[in-house]
């Protein structure tokens, strides 16, 4: 393979890449890391294509980057730019390269090759490969799928279908699923950095409730957090292990105390880092790492919770005096009644 594992684990002896041409076209045929980082370009060998872009058949091969820590596959974001041919490079930000749609660029990264799973990329895009067909040939492959797509949203370059002249028909046929995958799916991604933070550094609540959120920024692939003496979680409340570059969770812990939080990444100079001339950044092409390398870095903060207050008993409602009963109406006096008759004195007979 070109790169042996995925993320840090591509990282490979210097001596495995060696000078040869470079990115270059013909017609047809910490908690922040100390100081940028510096590289030399290389070219990787056995790994030509020719392609149609923008109309045109242009030969090309796969870039590297050879750093103090390992070297790592290496993409053009400068399409019009000749590459520096074992020049030296030093570490830039989005911002400096004044590059558009770094932010996509990042995704596809992060989809594409060597960071995507190779069954899993090839699944995705609808991409078979030809019979027989594995290793690094497979790897060129998939990296120049990739490397396509990344040129479309930097610099417009258009990836044309098939013709005769441009090599195997079914392993162009692979580079276009894969480019067309990406490009149709990128969203805007954040610029990963350098080092590693946790923003705010510390944050209070109540025992049983959530501080929060922290923020972590740093460089790109999966983040570590572990949590003492309590718990990170999400938004939802389930535990959080892993974040990635622009990830929140929150802090939390039953009783009152305090909890730390430790997020490690184990490359600070990861795959979206920008890597510019160092005789001048318009000089000569500019390049984005495809993957990572360099040293572990770290990022700590902390939450304070305290006893929620105790509630204070409800007052008594004051007691309502029982309604006194209303005075008796006196019984109204009966009507008299009409005097009885005397008796009808008797009549003598």
């Amino acid at each position: 393979m070109m790169f042996q594992k995925r993320g840090r684990r591509w990282v490979r002896t210097v001596a495995a890449v060696v000078a040869g041409g470079a990115l270059a076209f013909g017609a047809s045929g910490p908690a922040v890391a100390e100081g940028p980082a510096t590289g030399v370009a290389r070219a990787v060998p056995g790994t030509g294509v020719t392609l149609q872009l923008n109309g045109r058949s242009m030969g090309t091969s796969a870039l590297a980057l050879e750093t103090r820590t390992g070297t790592v596959p290496v993409f053009c974001i400068d399409f019009r730019t000749p590459v520096a041919r074992n020049g030296e490079y030093v570490e830039g930000t989005w911002g400096e390269s004044e590059v558009k749609n770094l932010g996509k660029v990042q995704w596809v990264l992060t989809h594409g090759y060597p960071n995507a799973d190779p069954a899993s990329l090839l699944s995705k895009a609808g991409a078979a490969l030809p019979p027989g067909l594995t290793g690094p040939r497979r790897d060129t492959l998939l990296y120049f799928g990739t490397q396509t797509a990344v040129w479309q949203l930097s610099d417009g370059v258009r990836l044309g279908d098939w013709r005769p002249g441009l090599g195997a028909e079914n392993e162009y046929a692979v580079i276009k699923r894969i480019h067309d995958y990406l490009v149709g799916n990128a969203t805007d991604q954040p610029e990963p950095k350098a080092g590693l933070t946790i923003d705010p550094a510390t944050a209070s609540a109540t025992a049983g409730a959530k501080a929060g959120p922290f923020t972590v920024s740093g460089p790109a692939g999966e983040i570590a957090v572990k949590a003492e003496h309590g718990s990170a979680v999400d938004a939802a409340g389930r535990p959080v292990r892993t974040t990635t570059n622009g990830g929140r969770f929150w802090l939390t812990r039953d009783g009152a105390g305090e909890v730390t939080v430790t997020v490690s990444a184990q490359d600070s100079v990861s795959f979206g880092r920008v890597f510019l001339y160092s005789g001048g950044k318009d000089e000569h092409q500019k390049l984005i790492l495809g993957g990572s390398t360099g040293a572990t870095v770290t990022a700590r903060a902390g939450a304070t919770f305290a006893t929620a207050p105790a509630s204070p008993s409800a007052s008594p409602s004051p007691t309502v005096p029982a309604e006194s009963p209303s005075p008796s109406a006196p019984a109204e006096s009966a009507s008299p009644s009409a005097p009885v008759g005397s008796p009808a004195p008797s009549t003598s007979p």
